[in-house]
């Protein structure tokens, strides 16, 4: 059954009722605004529990990526640390280990900065 035919069987049996009976013409709105209320509330918190947090997350994020420069020290989402030595678009060059391997990886695998390089200015 559609919204339309419900609301409809609403306003039919509210108008076949005797005009002792009847409601004025706001009460019927309210009434069925009332049956709303709690799914209109159920969407707010849900809005303010999940999407605003993961709104603030990916934010955080982006700041964290668009601010990497060469020298920092990162951790990427496989748990590899190394040495950011070049930057290349969205590719990061790294070193890692006592060998000093150089590794290429994108900049969405970046997990977090252990330690921020001093800018050169």
């Amino acid at each position: 059954m559609s919204l339309s035919n419900l609301l409809f069987e609403i306003a039919y049996a509210t108008g076949n009722q005797s005009s002792q009976q009847q409601a004025p013409a706001g009460a019927t709105a309210i009434a069925l605004l009332a049956q709303f209320i709690p799914l209109i509330l159920m969407f707010v918190v849900l809005y303010l529990l999940i999407i605003v947090p993961q709104r603030r997350r990916e934010k955080q994020f982006r700041e964290m990526i668009n601010s990497l420069i060469v020298g920092d020290e990162i951790v990427t989402n496989a748990g590899i640390i190394g040495k950011i030595v070049n930057i290349k678009d969205d590719i990061l060059t790294i070193e890692v280990g006592a060998d000093r391997v150089k590794l290429k990886i994108y900049k969405w695998a970046v997990k977090e900065v252990l330690k921020k390089a001093e800018p050169k200015d």
